[in-house]
């Protein structure tokens, strides 16, 4: 960015008078230890290997723990919702490569910025972020230090920009920069609350650059903690948090010529010490609800932008209006802003395979497989009473059968005949009742159960009487081998409920272990990537 295309603020001797006579002021002492800022950062190639290869084991693993149906018809729920959990592991891995792509222009921009510490002032939009970052703009070109304005396009290119507008709608449509001196960035964005998609997609995008957070809210609703969960993300990265109740001053009626006239003034310190202990205490236990360290939050403070520029940003009127414990704050701040840049391009990229690779899969996997396991445990308990039903219709098909059979066979006295009518017809009901009660499933991949081979030594008996002292055969008897073949069908018909059972059960076990599988592949990335968020965040 050259001088011929930013907005510099130049110094000028009004301005610069009263920074000279406040030269050991909380914002001299800023300004001074901005611009003397050390950048440094670690040796991040071995964490970034090890975010690399993470990621490829992830996707490996995956791939090698996709589900099984093998043993289920394609039309059943339970391989429906096989279908369905393969299909997320497809399109995660496959969407990998666009989601890599999408995270370079927030890279681009943090590498445009890499030079300096980057605070994000964050906050609804009438929280007064155009207004503080103009102020702040303003002192320090009155310290004599350059001022470039700056916007992004959606791509992350850094484009020239005149003065932000300040209102009380929202005027930022695109996310806007001041460059404070060399070593100090402002980010101002349209606003995580912004009432258009568009606003909120940007913001989000960019917001991994920043090293800090100023969460600005408004002292007329001041503390709305609700807005810390769109700082979640910015949190959980271990970033500092700098809460600032802007516009912290009332309207007071005065007498002026005779006249009352309604006067702008600071609120009184017991005001403003009263809303900071209430957004601290709120902030703290909301922080604290959303299982984020409490400790990044800093003591909120009060300001008045209104106020500070009343009377030319004299030193009186800079801290009567918070200004002076701002900067102050703002001191404290950037040590701790510092240590999160020394290891930004780690935590951006790890932000991305927590957020975005593992939030996909959370979204979108972790559902399928709690509705496969919620399917495999509602058909594990159908099974009993699946078998039953089968045995139930086995048994009424056949059992009606019999004694016409024996009553077709009798004459020829063809025991082996009532069997082979008997096996056939056995496999028959079997088969149909198979398919009425086990037809998610696909029986017999072990073979069909065990044929029906009743006893052989009971067949029909002969009634003989004897005439006249001769032994005459006058019929048949089959009461014998009725009950005995009633007891063997009955016999073979709970091995065959038995063994459809049990190679319905075996199955699902199958998938049970599949599905188990596929979680600790889950579990066990999301332990490792910890172990690395930890190791990169441990003290030095």
């Amino acid at each position: 960015m050259t001088a011929e295309t930013m907005d510099r603020s130049a110094p000028s001797p009004a301005l610069h008078a009263p920074a000279t006579r406040a030269a050991l002021s909380e914002e001299h002492h800023f300004i001074a230890e901005a611009e003397a800022i050390a950048l440094g950062s670690d040796d991040l190639r071995p964490a970034l290997a090890r975010l690399d290869d993470w990621l490829s084991s992830l996707g490996a693993r995956l791939a090698g723990a996709r589900l099984s149906s093998a043993a289920l018809r394609e039309d059943s729920e339970i391989a429906r919702r096989i279908a369905t959990a393969n299909a997320v592991i497809e399109a995660c891995i496959s969407d990998w490569p666009r989601q890599r792509d999408a995270l370079r222009p927030a890279e681009a921009l943090a590498r445009s910025l890499d030079q300096a510490v980057v605070l994000l002032v964050f906050g609804k939009f009438n929280a007064g972020k155009s207004s503080l970052c103009n102020l702040m703009a303003d002192r320090f070109a009155a310290h004599g230090l350059e001022v470039n304005s700056f916007q992004l396009d959606a791509d992350g290119r850094l484009e020239p920009c005149a003065r932000f507008t300040e209102g009380a709608t929202e005027t930022t449509s695109r996310i806007q920069g001041i460059r404070l001196g060399q070593r100090l960035v402002l980010l101002d964005t349209p606003g995580l609350h912004s009432a258009t998609g568009e606003h909120a997609a940007l913001t989000r995008r960019f917001v991994d650059c920043a090293d800090a957070v100023l969460w600005l809210t408004s002292s007329s609703t001041p503390g709305q903690v609700q807005e810390l969960e769109e700082l979640a993300g910015e949190l959980r990265r271990a970033k500092p948090l700098l809460p600032v109740i802007t516009r912290s001053d009332r309207y007071e009626e005065d007498e002026i010529d005779g006249a009352l006239v309604k006067l702008i003034r600071n609120k009184t310190t017991a005001d403003r010490s009263g809303q900071e202990a209430d957004v601290a205490e709120r902030a703290r236990d909301k922080l604290a609800a959303l299982g984020l360290d409490v400790a990044l939050l800093r003591p909120p403070l009060s300001v008045s932008v209104h106020m500070a520029r009343a009377e030319e940003e004299s030193p009186a009127a800079m801290a009567s209006a918070g200004m002076d414990r701002l900067y102050a704050a703002l001191r404290a701040l950037v040590s701790p802003a510092l240590a999160y840049r020394s290891r930004k391009p780690a935590e951006v990229r790890l932000r991305h395979l927590d957020e975005t690779v593992l939030g996909s899969l959370h979204v979108l996997l972790r559902p399928a497989l709690e509705q496969l396991n919620a399917a495999l445990d509602d058909a594990a308990a159908q099974l009993d009473l699946r078998g039953t039903q089968m045995q139930d219709d086995v048994w009424r098909a056949i059992a009606p059968l019999l004694p016409d059979l024996l009553d077709a066979h009798a004459p020829e006295r063809d025991a082996a005949g009532v069997r082979r009518s008997l096996s056939q017809a056995l496999q028959s009901a079997w088969g149909e009742a198979r398919d009425a009660h086990f037809r998610d499933y696909r029986l017999g991949r072990d073979g069909q159960p065990a044929p029906f081979e009743p006893a052989p030594d009971i067949g029909f008996e002969e009634i003989v009487i004897e005439v006249e002292g001769t032994r005459q055969s006058v019929g048949v008897d089959a009461t014998r081998l009725h009950a005995a073949l009633e007891r063997e069908i009955e016999n073979w018909v709970a091995g065959a409920g038995s063994h459809a059972r049990e190679e319905g059960a075996a199955c699902l076990r199958d998938v049970m272990a599949d599905a188990a599988r596929l979680d600790a592949v889950l579990r066990a990335h999301e332990a490792s990537l910890r172990d690395i968020r930890n190791d990169l965040r441990a003290p030095a």
